[in-house]
């Protein structure tokens, strides 16, 4: 009976709009990047309609093109993320990394998954003369930052495994975790004290504090973090730091219904 619901609402599909999604799903969240004849085969649908679509989203400026291979750009982006300030991740969560702020004095962010990286969504700046700063909608690696941690130690079991072979072990300097084994011994600690740490393991001179936001499922729908000059953030003030920013990603969490057992 279902099936039969699903296949009389698809009748009244429109098939081109089906079938840019389906572009759209495939180059933000798989291929990253890909020529025409590329998606005309992966599809299976004429080159005519792939190059219509593609054309059509570039000239509205969803798509950009590079050597005859196009990539979404952040106007997608964009639209996501007004899809999540609806949701109310933003707004239940703004006054209370201005608080964070006030405590430990770095910039504070928050962000979510996209595939295998994590999504700058919102920032409150440092007050310091020198501070940590980032585009919103800018992307973060997974393995070597403090809110890709955070929210991948709490990830199920299947879903954890799923990013952990989607993730490139790029190794950005001597501080970055080189391998999925290691990452997986960072993960199992970051479980066990509610918060996770980068000490530099992308940008050398930048430390970072994270921890996980939940929703009522217990599911990490996001996380929140600090960021600073790697002189202010030593070894001791991260892990102060981490009870303050697990204490307020939980503060968050209980807003989407999150109850602690």
């Amino acid at each position: 009976m279902i099936e039969q619901e699903d296949n009389d609402k698809q009748q009244n599909f429109i098939p081109n709009i089906v079938r840019t999604l389906n572009i759209f799903e495939y180059l933000a969240m798989e291929k990253l990047e890909a020529s025409i004849p590329e998606l005309v085969e992966h599809f299976d649908i004429p080159r005519n309609s792939v190059f219509r679509i593609i054309k059509t989203l570039e000239f509205y400026g969803y798509l950009e093109e590079t050597a005859r291979k196009y990539r979404v750009t952040p106007r997608l982006l964009y639209m996501g993320y007004g899809g999540l300030q609806s949701n109310g991740i933003i707004e239940n969560s703004l006054d209370i990394m201005y608080k964070l702020r006030d405590i430990v004095g770095e910039s504070v962010m928050i962000g979510t998954v996209s595939g295998n990286q994590i999504v700058l969504l919102e920032l409150v700046p440092s007050c310091h003369f020198v501070k940590f700063t980032s585009e919103i909608g800018s992307k973060i690696n997974m393995h070597a930052s403090a809110p890709g941690k955070a929210i991948l130690a709490y990830l199920p079991e299947k879903e954890q495994d799923g990013v952990l072979s989607q993730i490139t072990f790029t190794r950005y300097n001597d501080a970055t975790i080189p391998s999925k084994s290691e990452l997986r011994d960072e993960l199992a600690l970051v479980f066990e004290k509610g918060f996770a740490m980068d000490a530099g393991e992308e940008l050398r001179e930048v430390h970072c504090v994270g921890a996980p936001i939940f929703d009522y499922r217990h599911y990490p729908v996001g996380s929140i973090w600090i960021s600073g000059p790697a002189g202010r953030l030593d070894l001791e003030t991260r892990s102060r730091a981490g009870i303050e920013v697990a204490h307020h990603g939980l503060m968050i969490s209980r807003r989407f219904g999150y109850a602690p057992n």
